[in-house]
């Protein structure tokens, strides 16, 4: 064993129980186990001791329900006896096939919709609650693996999203079968190839370690079309990172030369698409930068600091993860409130190219009254640059309208949506209007807008001398 192995057990298993539980552990289990440990040398065993105790539990099930569970629970007790970095390839090795084996048993009761894919560097769960939802990718980190993330699979299928939860080398089922892949965009690229049907809509969410992979995998796969990370790291100083770290980094990479060169490459790379970075406050690891780089050089992203979150915010997921779920959702999914919302969101942040994918090509917008702006404008281009532009052009440099979503209510293919609009005219005068727009969505473009708002209002502010 190694240096890591000699420290105190409890301030380990504290760390890590917000993790276990989130994953699906019994908490009083835990508790339970971690408190007979005496040195960590022993916890690999006690876990993997564990898991056969719930595959016990399966054989005696009288239901299959009962039996599915169980097998969960064994799958995850697995899983968590390879969190260390155990230099017995051979024993981590045993407790990642069990786990594996125990997951596929599992699904096969509790969601036998669930198919497993395969290829040259990943393997991973597919659930598809429809042949044309959006797809989303899971991505795990530096001691994950997809097992650990099922709980986060049934809360993106619940939304109607389909999930493709992957190991990727050195990672989960593949922890000893290969070594980290810094270019994870071959790994997401063969996932998405293994896909049937891949639809239109991908999404990728990134945790821990997997947050720099999938941001990495963004920049370079044109199918992603939104992206998550969660205490992803953004650069990586060696020399300053404890001992846990350090020995995963070799047991994962094959050495510490490989070690030392992945750590370098980790970065904030510049992400293309609508991404959002979430980090915990309370996530202070020495020698790693989280994630606020990364938002701030992405084309659209947002940074979220949960003050009270640790890593990977799981202590406190009911703070950010039924909304972040549904902030991916509103990015992948094509139905009419949706493309609304995203339409608003996109004008109040000024991204003109999610603005333009929003309308058909021949779509209208009608404006009312009798001021230079009124009448009916056809054609994208005509919106996005005549009417749109020609609005934009009427505020002060600096005083241009922020704009918030106030209210959506959508029957069909028509939505109802109001906002406000606050900003400063060039005359100086300040401009506070409420507005509403009749929508209709086809085919996940909007084809027509009827705008109402307060035209008086209009003109003294943005046309009065």
């Amino acid at each position: 064993m190694t240096a890591f192995f000699d420290e105190p057990v409890a301030p380990f298993a504290a760390v890590n129980r917000s993790r276990a539980i989130a994953a699906g552990i019994d908490p009083h289990q835990y508790d339970a186990v971690t408190a007979g440990l005496t040195s960590l040398h022993q916890w690999p065993d006690a876990f993997a001791r564990t898991g056969r105790e719930h595959l016990a539990l399966a054989e005696k099930a009288r239901l299959p329900r009962s039996a599915g569970e169980a097998l969960r629970d064994a799958a995850l007790w697995f899983h968590f006896a390879t969190v260390l970095p155990n230099p017995d390839l051979a024993e981590h090795g045993r407790a990642a096939a069990a786990s594996a084996d125990a997951l596929r048993r599992s699904l096969a009761v509790l969601a036998p919709d669930a198919a497993h894919l395969t290829g040259p560097d990943f393997t991973g769960v597919l659930r598809r609650p429809s042949a044309d939802a959006p797809l989303v990718v899971l991505v795990p980190g530096m001691n994950s693996g997809k097992v650990e993330f099922m709980p986060i699979a049934d809360a993106l299928v619940h939304r109607g999203l389909a999930v493709l939860a992957i190991d990727g080398p050195g990672q989960g089922e593949l922890a000893v079968r290969g070594v980290w892949e810094p270019d994870y965009q071959r790994v997401v690229a063969q996932a998405l190839d293994a896909v049937d049907g891949l639809p239109a809509a991908v999404g990728l969410i990134g945790l821990s370690m997997g947050g720099f992979l999938a941001s990495a995998a963004a920049r370079h796969e044109p199918r992603i079309g939104a992206v998550v990370t969660v205490s992803g790291p953004t650069a990586i100083t060696w020399d300053e990172l404890p001992p846990y770290v350090t020995e995963s980094f070799v047991l994962r990479t094959g050495g510490e030369a490989a070690a030392r060169e992945f750590a370098r490459r980790v970065t904030a790379p510049p992400v293309p698409q609508p991404l959002r970075v979430l980090d915990g406050g309370l996530d202070v690891i020495p020698g790693v930068a989280n994630g606020e780089e990364l938002a701030r050089r992405a084309a659209k992203g947002e940074y979220v600091l949960v003050p009270e979150g640790n890593h990977l915010l799981e202590n406190c997921r009911w703070l950010w993860l039924p909304e972040t779920l549904d902030w991916l959702a509103a990015r992948l999914s094509d139905d009419p409130a949706s493309v609304v919302r995203r339409y608003v969101e996109a004008v109040a942040s000024g991204d003109l190219d999610t603005i333009k994918a929003s309308f058909a090509d021949d779509a209208s917008w009608t404006y009312p009254g009798d001021l230079p702006l009124s009448g009916t404008w056809k054609g994208r281009d005509a919106i996005v640059d005549g009417f749109l532009g020609g609005a934009g052009q009427l505020f002060q440099p600096g005083g241009e309208p922020e704009v918030a979503l106030t209210g959506v209510v959508a029957d069909g293919d028509r939505v109802v949506a109001e906002w406000t609009s606050r900003g400063t005219a060039r005359g100086g005068a300040d401009y506070d209007n409420p507005c509403l727009g009749v929508f209709t969505v086809r085919n996940g473009k909007i084809t027509s807008v009827r705008e109402y708002t307060d035209t008086q209002h209009v003109e003294r502010t943005l046309f009065g001398s």
